[in-house]
Formats: C-alpha cells, structure tokens, sequence
C-alpha cells in the first residue's frame, strides 16, 4: 500500500506550477519500527545480562560458565587474546582435578569443557558486553594470532594483581557502629577460598540457607565450628579488618560516618598489607558491599572518587579500586562470611541482653579469626574508635 504525501506549491524559475511529491509506503515504516523495536529489546537483554554477570563476578559467584569465563579474562590479560590460552587457564583453575599441564589424557578431553563452549561465551562477553577486550589487531586476526601466542600460553604467566574486599556493616541501633571486611589478596583465592565453602557447604546442615549470624540457633554450635575450618584451612591469603565507633560520640549523620568508615577501611587496609608485605603497591582494588547496606548508587561512586583520591596521594598512580559495587549477599559466600565477622562484633560489643550461645558464638568467631579490636582514631570521625587493620 502506498501513501502519497503531497507538499505544498511552488514555482519554479519559470513560473511554472510545482508539486513536490514524496511517496512513503507504510510496509515499510512498519517493518523499520519493528527492527527499532526488536534492536531495542536486545540491546535490554544484552544490558540486562552484563549486569548479572559483573555482579556475579563481583559476588565470587561461579557457578555459572559465563562467570567463570570472565573471571579468566579479568585475572589473565593474555587470555583476552587467545582462546588457547583461555582454555589452559580455565581448565587449571576450574577443573584442575582433571587438567593436568604435563600432557592431557584423551579420555579427559571428553571431561575438560569444550573449548568452543568457551569461545562462546568469551565471544558474548568481548563483542556483546564490551568487556574485557582484546588488543585492536587481534581481534582482527584472532585466528592467525594464536600461533604468534605460543610462547606466551606456555610461558606461565603470573595473573594481574587484584585485591578483593567484602565488606558489611551492622549497629546502627546498637552502641557501636561497626564495619567488617574480608580481604582476598589474590584473584585465585578468591575462588579456592569460594570453592571450599561451597563444598562444604553442600554436605552441611547449611545447605540450603545463606551464613547469616542473626539466625544462628542453638544448633548451629557444630556447623559454625566446621564452617570456620574451613576458613582457617584457606586463609593464606586471607585477612579480616573491622572498625567500630560509639554511636552516642557521633556529631554527624550516621550515613556520613559510614561512608568514612568504608572509606578509612579501604585505604588503611590497603596501607596495613603493604607495610606488612603481603601485597605489592601495583595493585588493582575490587570492593564488594552487601546490597542491604546504608550507601546508595551516589555514595558509592563518591567513595570510589574519594578512596582513589587518597591512594593516588599516598601511592600514585600503581594502585586504585577498579571496582565498588553492591551485591545480594544470598549470591556471596564471601559477602556472608562478612557479615559472619559483622554479625560477631555486633553481639560482642552491642548486646545488652543475657548472655546464651550467641555469645559464646560470637566469642568463638573472635577469637579463631583473631578479631581483637584496638583502640585508634580515623580523620573525619569525631570519636574514638575500636579497630583492627
């Protein structure tokens, strides 16, 4: 069907009567609003699921292969550029009860995940997401990389350096306010340490609920001392910080203060591990909050502004946080083992009631993750404050 829309008259030089004519067919401004509209679901999709994975990312949740893929990608730079390279280091990582280095067996290439299964999903991730992309060349001629890629896959090569902090806070109708952090001082115990939680998890009374301190009952005695050998049997590269500040000492919103205290955490934390030689300066920072806590999409960007301010000051250029976001904690073993040491502190230093097993929980989680909080101050906070950094 044609529709014709006739303009106004006008004459030409001659003097001629004009009639400009342009003929518009209405199939096809439908078929045009139908691609816009169906281009507009997709890019919601595709922004959708960008979103699910860096929080699960974030989250130290893998237990989906996209998640699982990226974290490679975000850990190994070399891998961004070569399939082969992806392959090794997920297979090391993720089935490293399979993968063994020295040669693979023919009977476990059918165990190993396929490798075009994770091309897949490091195709969706680079050319959809826009995340972790390969250099400009390569991924022009990705094919005919690979071979110039040889030494580099065999070479083993240490991934970036990245510190993960989880953080929660707790208190705000108690005596003290608190903020708790668990610090991961390398990508790979990030997911070690996420693993043997999950393990054990599935074979406990804990199954099928999140770590959460407030509800703990009597029962839970047994399953919180086997939960915290867990811990304990992967803390090499693991540490806990906690601040605490006396509510009734305050002289400014207790958003503002938390803000400080994230902030006083992240940067001190960061000062501690560094004189104590555990990290190198040249770091990257990822910040992981539970999604329950006080600080909204504004104050987090604001955090991160301030905390980089600070480090550049203190550090220069080698180290920022490249990542500060808010997760559900139901998606986080490393979340909810914050909130453990939050939940810990908060009973030990807030609870006004009778003492029963919480407290004697409560005492164990303090004492086994050496949580002994000292005296100290922190600039911006107008009181004293109970920490351990």
């Amino acid at each position: 069907m044609l529709r014709l829309d006739y303009a106004n008259s006008c004459h030409d030089r001659e003097g001629e009567s004009v009639v400009d004519i342009s003929v518009v067919t209405s199939d096809e401004t439908a078929i045009e609003e139908q691609v816009d509209t169906v281009s507009l679901q997709k890019r919601i999709k595709i922004d959708k699921e960008k979103a699910e994975l860096l929080s699960s990312l974030s989250a130290a949740d893998f237990t989906g292969q996209r998640t699982r893929v990226a974290y490679v990608l975000n850990l190994y730079p070399q891998a961004r550029n070569s399939d082969v390279t992806l392959a090794l280091r997920y297979w090391e990582i993720f089935q490293s009860d399979i993968y063994n280095p020295a040669g693979i067996l023919p009977k476990d290439l059918f165990r190993l995940e396929r490798l075009h299964y994770l091309v897949r999903a490091r195709a969706k991730i680079q050319n959809e997401y826009g995340l972790f992309r390969a250099e400009g060349e390569i991924q022009r001629r990705r094919r005919q990389h690979e071979e110039a890629m040889f030494d580099s896959v065999t070479r083993d090569e240490a991934p970036r350096h990245v510190v993960n902090v989880y953080s929660d806070e707790t208190g705000k109708n108690g005596q003290f306010l608190i903020v708790a952090s668990v610090w991961v001082l390398n990508g790979r115990s990030v997911f070690s340490l996420s693993k043997a939680i999950a393990e054990w998890k599935s074979k406990s009374a804990w199954a099928n609920r999140e770590v959460h301190f407030t509800k703990f009952g009597r029962r839970d005695a047994e399953p919180l001392a086997e939960y915290l050998n867990v811990i304990l049997a992967n803390r090499e590269f693991v540490g806990f910080k906690a601040i605490a500040v006396e509510n009734s000492r305050l002289r400014r919103s207790v958003e503002d203060v938390l803000h400080k205290l994230h902030e006083y955490m992240i940067c001190e934390g960061f000062n501690h591990e560094v004189r104590t030689n555990r990290v190198l300066v040249n770091q990257s920072i990822s910040v992981t909050l539970d999604d329950e806590q006080s600080l909204d999409a504004i104050s987090l960007a604001d955090l991160k502004l301030n905390v980089n301010t600070r480090l550049r000051n203190d550090h220069g250029e080698v180290v920022s946080v490249d990542s500060l976001s808010a997760v559900s904690s139901r998606d986080s073993p490393l979340v909810q083992l914050a909130d453990l040491v939050a939940g810990a502190l908060n009973r030990k230093l807030n609870n006004v009631g009778e003492i029963n097993y919480k407290d004697e929980m409560a005492d164990r989680i303090i004492q086994v993750l050496g949580l002994a909080l000292g005296e100290g101050t922190v600039d911006g906070v107008d009181a004293s404050l109970l920490m351990k950094i």
